[in-house]
């Protein structure tokens, strides 16, 4: 590469960052464009920039470092895409039948599932969040277990690093997950680690593994991985997928859309 060659690379990388930080989030053919340049060298710049630990790379874009370690609060989260998760939920309720033993793993999206399991029969429920415990115990006669571990400062969840002997001698048939981050290559991310670890002791000792996750985390990766796309038998997000995610994802996981009732 010659002298000024690498001079505009790195003067371009430079406003990558720039971007990439104010935006949190970029995709390859908005800054092919601005840049004037191609695909593939921008996707040069942003693997240069993630081997330099400055961005964090997804499927067709880049992350913000600083993002991928973000979390909002309960309170916050819950007034978010409210109707597309209420619409992702009601797509995931058509895969527990009556008799079932379910895990539902904390989160707002999961948080609608709960909501609607009293349409269901005979349920066993193991849960991580005392709010999923309270409102079942209040509007179901399920059986309801509350895994052991850490209650996390100011949210509603136990995590790990202690492990549940609960679990060892539990046979689930599905395990309900929500995610902060879903690409391709990443799987389902959290910026929680010990969220991450308890979830990963469910998935465990579970048959199905389903992932509740709204359009906007799509192509998002956080900082903790929970589970890869492999072991994932559906993938539940809503009709705002951007058509590129959508297609990268439905090659490598079941995907369900849920249609949202903008009424």
């Amino acid at each position: 590469m010659a002298k000024n060659e690498q001079f505009f690379a790195v003067e371009r990388q430079q406003q990558i960052i720039e971007i990439v930080n104010r935006n949190k989030r970029i995709i390859v053919p908005e800054l092919s464009e601005l840049f004037g340049v191609s695909a593939t060298t921008i996707r040069k710049d942003l693997k240069a920039l993630e081997d330099a630990s400055l961005i964090t790379r997804t499927h067709g874009g880049a992350l913000s470092v600083s993002k991928t370690r973000y979390e909002s609060s309960p309170a916050a989260k819950a007034t978010i895409m409210s109707a597309q998760k209420l619409a992702i939920a009601t797509a995931a309720l058509d895969y527990i039948e009556d008799g079932d033993t379910v895990a539902l793993m904390t989160g707002t999206t999961v948080m609608e599932l709960v909501k609607l399991l009293p349409q269901k029969n005979d349920l066993t429920v193991i849960v991580n969040d005392i709010q999923f415990a309270a409102w079942l115990q209040q509007n179901s006669d399920f059986r309801i277990y509350i895994l052991s571990g850490v209650l996390r400062n100011n949210y509603n969840y136990v995590t790990s690093p202690m492990k549940c002997e609960l679990l060892s001698i539990l046979n689930i048939d599905k395990v309900f997950i929500t995610c902060n981050g879903f690409s391709k290559e990443a799987g389902a991310t959290t910026p929680d680690l010990g969220n991450a670890l308890k979830i990963q002791e469910v998935i465990e000792r579970s048959c199905s593994v389903y992932v509740l996750c709204d359009s906007s985390k799509i192509g998002s990766v956080s900082f903790a991985h929970i589970v890869g796309t492999d072991r994932i038998d559906a993938l539940f997000t809503d009709s705002g997928i951007l058509e590129d995610d959508a297609a990268s994802i439905t090659d490598s996981v079941n995907t369900v859309i849920a249609q949202v009732n903008c009424g």
